[in-house]
């Protein structure tokens, strides 16, 4: 374990970063906020773009894979909605548990795939990322649409909320270069390919600055119920999803680790943009975070073995 855990060290030392420069005064939470905010509507949508788009989805194992691991989430996301019988009236704060259950830190994963999981690792998770992102991201709109303060009044209103989604566009968009084999467009490639190299030491660096410890007192319950969602049946769910599948034990182990990584901290930027429970948001993504300091050393060395 210490082999994985070692490989982890550089993701978290980025996010203890922020969290120091954050505390130090070196930049304000606010300005950090708007870094956040630059990087969700700008930063993210590239890197998705770049990452989905250079996909391969050819071979044989791509399909269990994949399927396995959209299985184990779509399971997951059903256990997240039934949560609402739990925290009945309630709206903006299931929303942020809901995000916290299902939204997952493909960044927190990324940085280290090469060391985890050897050259093929990195290829694999971009393969998920397109397929995943996007149903998250829809599910994720869907349940702020209908609970969150800024509530949708129609349909009409819901499907316009998802066609803004900068998340959104960058899959989609990034899925249907993939399968139109725009893999190259030239300069415009090279300037989105920059664009997306920045978004993952931003992206850490910027969930180190939100982390909130004071927001953990707030409400434990759901703060707890997101974290066991997110760190111990997302991985535990994806891992029978891929085996039911028959994914290979690589292709396995990187689902687990795609599984096991905190609640994504663009998640604090929805639940603003659209009315969820933000200070719950930002201390389900402070959880998850410190606690997958331990448990994601611990299930992808599970998967591994």
């Amino acid at each position: 374990m210490s082999d994985v855990f070692g490989a982890l060290v550089p993701t978290f030392i980025l996010i203890a970063l922020g969290y120091i420069v954050r505390a130090a005064g070196v930049a304000t939470a606010e300005q950090f906020g708007m870094v956040n905010r630059f990087g969700y509507f700008v930063l993210y949508p590239a890197f998705l773009f770049t990452l989905i788009s250079g996909a391969r989805f050819e071979g044989g194992e791509a399909l269990p894979f994949v399927g396995g691991v959209l299985g184990g989430f779509a399971a997951l996301a059903l256990i997240a909605l039934a949560l609402r019988l739990v925290f009945r009236g309630e709206g903006p704060p299931y929303s942020s548990v809901f995000q916290g259950s299902v939204r997952w830190n493909g960044f927190a994963l990324l940085a280290a795939a090469p060391a985890l999981f050897g050259p093929q690792g990195t290829a694999l998770i971009g393969l998920a990322f397109g397929p995943l992102v996007l149903m998250l991201n829809i599910l994720c709109v869907i349940v702020l649409a209908r609970w969150g303060a800024a509530r949708a009044t129609s349909m009409r209103a819901v499907l316009d909320q998802i066609v803004a989604n900068p998340l959104i566009i960058g899959c989609a968009v990034g899925i249907g270069a993939n399968f139109a084999g725009l893999r190259d467009l030239g300069y415009a490639s090279d300037a989105i390919e920059l664009l997306g190299q920045a978004a993952m030491p931003i992206a850490l660096v910027c969930v180190g600055a939100g982390l909130d410890f004071g927001a953990l007192r707030a409400s434990l319950t759901k703060v707890a119920a997101a974290s066991m969602m997110r760190l111990i049946v997302a991985p535990a769910l994806v891992w029978g999803a891929c085996v039911l599948m028959g994914a290979g034990p690589l292709h396995t182990a990187v689902a687990v680790g795609i599984a096991c990584t905190p609640t994504a901290a663009a998640s604090y930027t929805l639940a603003r943009e659209m009315g969820g429970d933000a200070r719950l948001m930002a201390a389900i993504i402070t959880a998850t975070t410190a606690l997958s300091f331990i448990t994601m050393p611990i299930a992808i060395t599970l998967a591994l073995r």
